[in-house]
């Protein structure tokens, strides 16, 4: 068999990179996730199983029931399923405080982000969101979410962060291309759970195509979310006559300027290494971002493998 090196060492890459974060893989998640920086071509699964069973990634690749990642990590494999468990569980919780977010004016998309969306929670881990709202009212579009969040007891804050949903980041309906765009974007947009939306949130799969830079096998196979809620005529009504009260651009207009002041003597929003995005387009809060410290473990660990194959 003739080995393409540019295969092997994408392999190793992408089980490399999800290794920093505790994740054995399946040959179908290493193929829909290989992270090749802007291939020249794409492979087929049955390339990824081949080279996976490979003579020459023995010494550093390893399997056990169907999962692999780095070789003397088995322990990845029974962590893996107990995070699993506990995942499904929190999805299940959060998918239930959504049902009536439905009905909150200008929501337009959800879907699940952060450790949850791959199934790799902890028991401690909190319930990361990407929330897409109506273009024009993503200001009083989030203080509404804020709000119902809050009054459902869900809302993360302070040291309450178990199980409590963390809003971060929104988006428009027009402004789907999400301004993070890195590896660590790519992985955390690749793996995104649609809970509500559908249509919209297919939009955004189309809209964030820069991910194939990294993942060039992205969006092939995508499978509709069976955690989607479908559209519901009576919470449909009762959203259509909030947002016809509160339609009014005085409305944003005071939102806007309250929120912003706030956002710039918040403290956080000058820490270094700090990523805060506030505008008409995205509200994005990540005072620690993880992309930075993902990606520099996954160069040490890389480098620590000294592959001996042909440079690409």
């Amino acid at each position: 068999m003739t080995m393409d090196y540019s295969l092997l060492h994408g392999i190793v890459r992408t089980i490399t990179y999800y290794d920093v974060m505790d994740y054995p893989m399946t040959v179908f998640e290493v193929w829909r996730h290989l992270i090749v920086k802007d291939a020249k071509k794409v492979w087929g699964l049955q390339d990824v199983r081949t080279h996976l069973s490979s003579e020459e990634l023995q010494e550093f690749v390893s399997q056990k029931n169907g999962f692999y990642f780095l070789a003397g990590r088995d322990q990845l494999v029974s962590e893996r399923r107990k995070r699993q468990r506990i995942s499904l569980l929190k999805i299940q919780r959060l998918r239930r405080s959504v049902f009536f977010l439905r009905a909150v004016p200008f929501v337009r998309g959800i879907g699940i982000t952060g450790r949850l969306s791959f199934r790799n929670a902890q028991q401690s881990s909190d319930l990361d969101i990407l929330v897409v709202l109506a273009s024009g009212h993503i200001w009083l579009g989030r203080i509404l979410v804020t709000i119902f969040v809050q009054i459902i007891g869900m809302r993360r804050y302070g040291n309450k962060s178990t199980d409590r949903i963390c809003l971060n980041y929104y988006i428009t309906d027009t402004s789907l291309e999400v301004p993070t765009k890195d590896l660590f974007g790519a992985h955390e947009y690749s793996f995104i759970v649609p809970l509500y939306g559908k249509e919209i949130m297919k939009k955004f799969a189309q809209a964030n195509k820069w991910i194939i830079q990294y993942k060039p096998h992205y969006l092939k196979n995508i499978s509709s979310s069976t955690w989607t809620y479908e559209y519901s005529s009576i919470l449909g009504s009762v959203q259509k006559i909030g947002e016809f009260v509160l339609h009014f651009s005085f409305l944003e207009n005071h939102a806007r300027k309250m929120q912003y002041a706030k956002i710039m003597k918040n403290p956080l929003t000058s820490k270094p290494g700090a990523m805060i995005i506030a505008n008409d387009r995205h509200l994005v809060f990540l005072p620690k971002p993880h992309g930075p410290h993902v990606f520099e473990e996954y160069q040490k660990r890389l480098m620590a493998l000294e592959l001996p194959w042909p440079s690409e």
